[in-house]
């Protein structure tokens, strides 16, 4: 394979074939890839723990910030939270606090439910009209416009990407899961009343944490590794979910320095983007003050007249709170227009490198000389019995 090749054709692509940058906007607004390339540690959050007191004088520290955790209490083990006991906070919550915010946050919860499942359907639509697009502008040289790519995206490639998502990293996580709870099972020997007991299962829970933690880093990039050629498996030769991800392994086996190079190629790109974020945002700063102002017309509008709409009927407050519920995404959508638009092109570049890679590889599958098959005694007589007349 060209690796070269294939990253220049995909760069082309990304800048002639426009009607891919929707999609690649879509997938860059549904996923954290497009604005983050992965996690960044905060440096505030840097010394936030969660303490947890097993015992007089013996508390452990886990990472993360969290709620404060007693052990100890003759009453039964406590949660701390702010300075609080859980026991406080209820009756915060059931005497303090009105019932008119409580159905404000019951109706914030089920938009937000809402907005995932609809970023849930444009993700895997988006995802499977970009893999598709390409790969039909490969096959015809014609280039689809954005409605054609919609009909592409809204297919069963794009509920079976959904269901291959799931079915691979659902089984991970649960294993992941289990061995950290394994991890803490130690933990259990403070139970017992020694503190040595306790202090050795401390240590051993402390190894055994780093240790699930290296595995599960490992479990990520593998996965990372195989889910591009599933996902294309699935897209451009319309398998079934099983028969996907049986195909995507089976190309990924039988290539695994191509797909290798193609991957660690890509993480080059990741951390260049991640360099060229900073400055990009630099760059674009005045078209992001245009959109702030656009945003907070476009959100403030629906806002103050559901505010408006709503004061009639409920207190002072809660009307504009409700406006800005539903202001509030709007505002942030098209305030991050010009860095989803730059995420977007990154995605774009991400999905059509796989996909030309993967139509590489399947090329080389196509271009392998076939063996043919060894003949014995018996065959290589047979063959050359008609040739004995002559």
């Amino acid at each position: 394979m060209k690796y070269a090749s294939v990253f220049k054709r995909a760069w082309a692509i990304v800048w002639r074939y426009r009607a891919l940058w929707i999609f690649g906007a879509l997938l860059a607004l549904t996923t954290v890839n497009g604005f983050y390339f992965g996690y960044h540690l905060n440096q505030d959050e840097a010394g936030r723990w969660t303490p947890i007191k097993v015992a007089e004088g013996y508390t452990i520290y886990l990472p993360g910030e969290g709620p404060a955790i007693d052990l100890t209490d003759p009453q039964g083990f406590s949660i701390h939270l702010d300075g609080r006991e859980l026991r406080e906070l209820e009756a915060l919550f059931t005497e303090v606090i009105p019932r008119w915010i409580w159905a404000i946050v019951i109706a914030a919860v089920i938009v937000l439910v809402v907005l995932i499942l609809l970023g849930t359907v444009a993700r895997y639509v988006a995802e499977a009209a970009l893999i598709r697009m390409v790969n039909a502008t490969e096959e015809s040289g014609e280039r689809l416009s954005v409605g054609q790519g919609f009909r592409l995206g809204w297919s069963r490639s794009a509920w079976r990407l959904f269901l291959i998502d799931l079915a691979t990293t659902l089984p991970v996580r649960l294993a992941l899961a289990v061995l950290f709870l394994l991890a803490l099972s130690p933990l259990l020997l403070w139970v017992s009343g020694s503190a040595a007991a306790g202090v050795v299962g401390t240590l051993f829970t402390t190894m055994l944490f780093f240790l699930v933690v290296v595995v599960a880093i490992a479990a990520s990039a593998v996965l990372s590794l195989l889910i591009h050629t599933i996902r294309r498996a699935c897209a451009i030769e319309g398998l079934g979910v099983l028969a996907s991800i049986r195909r995507g392994l089976a190309v990924a086996r039988a290539h695994l320095k191509e797909v290798l190079a193609v991957w660690l190629m890509w993480i080059g790109v990741h951390l260049a983007w991640m360099v060229l974020a900073v400055p990009a945002m630099i760059l674009i700063f005045p078209a992001t003050l245009f959109f702030l102002v656009v945003g907070a017309v476009l959100g403030g509008l629906p806002a103050v007249t559901v505010g408006a709409l709503l004061s009639p009927f409920l207190g002072d407050v809660a009307p504009w709170i409700v406006g800005a519920i539903v202001g509030l995404p709007i505002f942030i959508l098209v305030t991050s227009a010009p860095m989803l638009f730059l995420s977007g092109l990154v995605e774009v570049l991400k999905s059509s490198t796989w996909t030309l890679a993967y139509r590489d590889l399947r090329a080389l599958e196509s271009a392998a000389p076939q063996t043919l098959p060894e003949l014995g005694a018996a065959g290589l007589e047979a063959a050359l019995k008609p040739c004995e007349g002559y």
